[in-house]
This record gives structure tokens, sequence and C-alpha cells, in this order.
């Protein structure tokens, strides 16, 4: 009983021991923190007792020496701390566990995510399908003119440029490219709508692309 006694005193000791190094013994926690990962740093040491190590007294450097053993990798306080870490084992089973509520949060919370980003990015494209659609397709005056096309020529050549000079671009009318009027106008419709839709694609990607780069603009600028 009385070997029993002092194996616990000792143990009491021991660990009272290891929490007084633990928690600083001069109360200096920044030097401290850095002492633990580096106790062999003698600069450390210098500011953690405040004086260089020439100037020290016998007493502090017996201190410095005994500290440095408790924080060394085969001191208590590293040997405590081996002990006491969790297996590869354990932490595959506690931290990683299939069934762990937080992980499965987590997980949830990603998925949600993933699911809005998905969202956002099928409604922009659908958004930008249906602006494309209504840009490129032929205007509705010359669907119009065009179903009675011989008789409306001159007003469709008339519409086409309109067409192109709200483009900004420069239009050749039929009239001053045959003159003589020997090329066919049925034809010559189908080719300025098709020239038409070709251009006015181009300028949607434009403007696709500068509404893009300003919602990225916008959501770098909010982040921040």
């Amino acid at each position: 009983m009385k070997i029993k006694n002092t194996f616990y005193l000792l143990l009491a000791f021991t660990f009272l021991t290891l929490n007084a190094y633990a928690n600083d013994p001069l109360n200096k926690p920044k030097v401290w923190s850095l002492l633990q990962e580096t106790p062999t740093d003698m600069s450390l040491w210098a500011a953690y007792v405040g004086k260089s190590w020439v100037c020290m007294n016998i007493s502090e450097k017996e201190n410095i020496k005994s500290w440095k053993q408790m924080l060394g990798p085969s001191g208590p306080l590293a040997q405590a701390e081996q002990h006491n870490r969790p297996s590869n084992e354990q932490l595959q089973k506690e931290v990683f566990a299939a069934n762990d509520e937080f992980w499965g949060g987590e997980e949830l919370q990603t998925q949600v995510t993933a699911n809005e980003i998905l969202l956002e990015k099928q409604e922009l494209r659908q958004h930008f399908e249906e602006m494309e659609q209504q840009m490129v397709q032929t205007p509705s005056a010359i669907t119009t003119l065009a179903r009675n096309l011989r008789e409306n020529f001159i007003l469709i050549d008339d519409e086409f440029r309109m067409e192109f000079e709200s483009l900004g671009l420069e239009y050749v009318g039929y009239w001053d490219k045959y003159p003589q009027g020997k090329y066919s106008p049925e034809k010559w419709v189908q080719e300025r709508s098709m020239e038409l839709k070709h251009l006015k694609k181009q300028q949607f990607e434009k403007i696709k692309s500068s509404m893009l780069a300003s919602a990225v603009s916008a959501e770098e600028s909010a982040g921040h």
C-alpha cells in the first residue's frame, strides 16, 4: 500500500510538473510557443530569460537546460503528447466515419452549393439562347414583305440597308451592285438574310462576352 501511495504521489508530481512547463514557467507565451517548436534556439532562450547566455547566472542556465530537456523530442512533454496522440486507425474511425454528422453536413452543403451553381448555369445558358434567337432572327418586316418578294423587292432592300447600318456597317444595295438587275432577287434576299444573321451572331457574341466580363468583375468586387 505504501509503495502504491508513493507511486501515485510521484505520478501526481510528474503531472503537475509537466503542466507547469507546458503552461510557460516565465509567463512569456509568445516566446514559449516558439521554444516549443525549436527548443535548441539559444537566441529564443535569451529572449525568454531576458538576458544573453553570458550574463545568465548558474541557476538560470540550469533552468534552461531542464526546460530544453522537457521540450526536446525525447522529453516528457513530447512523450506525453506522443502517448496521447490518436493512431491513424483511430482517426479513420472517429474523424472520417461514414455516419459522422459533421462530415455528412459538409457533404450535404457541398451538394446544395453544386446544385445551385448548376441551376444558375442552366438559367444563364437559357437566357443567352433566348437572347441569341431574338437577335439573329430575320426581321419580321423582311419576312412579311418577302411573301410577295418581287413586288416588295425595293422595300426589302431598304430594310436590309437599315439593318446593316444599325450594326454600324455599310450596305451595298442590289441596284448598286447589279444596276441592270441581272441577278436573281430571290437569291439576293436569301444571301443577304444569311449574311445579316451571321453579322448579328457576331454582335451577340460581343454582347455576351461583355455581360459575362461585367458579371465576373461585379462578383470579384463583392468578394473583396
